[in-house]
């Protein structure tokens, strides 16, 4: 059976549209975490193993880049893909792009497992880090894409 990168649709609602017509910048933000969120509990950490487990992950940096305008109703999807990761922290790419495969942003970030009990980090647990190698094994970037660790800057002549 081929493996295949994680996906996540959803379909933009008229509460996350502008005033410009389009899908507002902060509501990429919304669909990228559910997103994140919807890819952990693949990976075993649901909302009953957070609370199980007591550990979770937190959002340490993220970097958005706006490709292409979404209009209300588009349906989208999120696909996830790992750039690097170790013990604690996920370093992944995602993708969205809209029903025509048009890539429509991106979303870099930078993810670090936490204990609940005691609010600081800690290693993934084991049944968690086995999923994330499994993971890694078949949606591990090969080619980084231009987006990837992209600098934000005014290029001078």
């Amino acid at each position: 059976m081929t493996q295949q990168l994680y996906k996540y649709t959803t379909k933009v609602k008229a509460a996350w549209v502008d005033h410009n017509g389009h899908m507002n910048d902060a509501e990429y933000n919304r669909v990228f975490s559910d997103a994140t969120d919807a890819w952990l509990a693949s990976l075993g950490l649901d909302l009953q193993t957070i609370e199980q487990l007591q550990y979770t992950v937190f959002t340490l940096e993220n970097h958005v880049m706006y490709l292409k305008e979404i209009k209300v109703d588009t349906s989208i999807n999120v696909t996830v893909e790992l750039f690097d990761y170790d013990a604690k922290r996920l370093h992944v790419f995602m993708t969205l792009t809209d029903e025509t495969n048009d890539k429509c942003a991106t979303y870099e970030v930078m993810l670090m497992g936490m204990n609940t009990a005691v609010n600081k980090p800690e290693a993934f647990p084991h049944i968690i880090q086995r999923a994330i190698d499994n993971y890694a094994s078949y949606a591990s970037i090969q080619t980084p894409p231009s987006e990837l660790g992209h600098h934000i800057g005014i290029k001078r002549k």
